[in-house]
């Protein structure tokens, strides 16, 4: 089995991009830290701010 080609250039970039692409991968799956506890999607909890519409139903152009 051949060693690591510690001494070429190229091994630290490949290493640096698969290291990095590891990271885009995890990182969804890792808890924040700080923010709102109402909104755990948002970091900052503006979506809990936002008032919702409601929306009337409506069939064939007539509301229900």
């Amino acid at each position: 089995m051949p060693d690591l080609p510690l001494g070429d250039w190229q091994f630290y970039v490949v290493t640096g991009a698969a290291l990095g692409a590891i990271w885009l991968i995890i990182r969804p799956f890792l808890p924040r830290k700080g923010g709102s506890t109402s909104c755990p999607n948002c970091a900052d909890g503006a979506a809990s701010k936002q008032r919702r519409r409601k929306t009337g139903l409506t069939v064939e152009g007539r509301r229900i």
